[in-house]
């Protein structure tokens, strides 16, 4: 099975942003990419339901439409995933995130699941998006603030990954302020890729919602090492394929 499990270092980092941006590059790839949100908390009510505003996001980028497949568990209250759970009074549970998985596995040639908050959020009391990474077994992309602060984050979220043994494809580094000197963000990037040997694989730029409607995908995908990422997928492939 080809995907990757896009997570971050934080909450409000840039893990929907990457995720729609990378559906949108492969499908325009010809590739079969599905984005898989399995839990969705500050859901919207509208007309009388729940909807998931990061599964709106992708669809807005790539132009389709992904239905209630592209979530598990729709919370109203937005907060980490356990409270919000127990406010809305659902027991969030991993085996129905992990059928869904393996459903959206056969049924596609790319996944794409975007995690909750960071690594060590909890869904539930027991379990945490770290645990789900490593039940579901795919490479991640870990994507981090550009800015100040972001070397011990980024460092700490790697070391926490490579302890599980868990295949990091490459980093994002998001510009999340529009004021940060860029001399501090190219010392984080060296920084980083020097104490974690973990590539940096693309850098995204300020940017706002609105603002995207008029953005070229090409331009933002201009300086990232796609091959990085093509190579993890033919590799993920072949040791399936054994």
């Amino acid at each position: 099975m080809k995907g990757f499990f896009i997570t971050g270092t934080d909450t409000e980092i840039g893990k929907t942003l990457t995720t729609g941006l990378l559906a949108k590059y492969f499908l325009d790839e010809g590739i079969d990419v599905f984005p898989y949100k399995p839990v969705q908390s500050g859901a919207i009510r509208k007309n009388d339901r729940l909807v998931a505003p990061d599964t709106e996001f992708y669809e807005k980028v790539t132009k389709l439409t992904f239905g209630s497949d592209a979530n598990t568990y729709v919370l109203e209250t937005p907060s980490s995933p356990h409270l919000a759970a127990s406010i809305d009074g659902v027991s969030i549970e991993f085996e129905p995130i992990v059928e869904q998985v393996k459903k959206l596995r056969n049924a596609h040639e790319l996944l794409l699941i975007e995690g909750a908050g960071g690594l060590i959020v909890p869904l539930n009391e027991e379990k945490t998006i770290l645990d789900l990474i490593d039940r579901v077994s795919l490479p991640v992309i870990l994507v981090a603030r550009a800015g100040l602060g972001t070397i011990n984050h980024t460092v700490l979220s790697v070391m926490a990954l490579k302890q599980r043994k868990i295949r990091i494809a490459g980093i994002v580094l998001n510009q999340t302020s529009p004021n940060e000197m860029e001399e501090i963000e190219r010392d984080n990037k060296w920084m980083i890729e020097k104490l974690t040997e973990v590539p940096v694989i693309g850098s995204l730029p300020y940017i706002t919602q609105e603002a995207l409607n008029e953005v070229n995908m090409q331009d933002l995908f201009g300086n990232w090492k796609m091959e990085v990422l093509r190579e993890v997928v033919q590799s993920e492939s072949a040791t399936v394929n054994r």
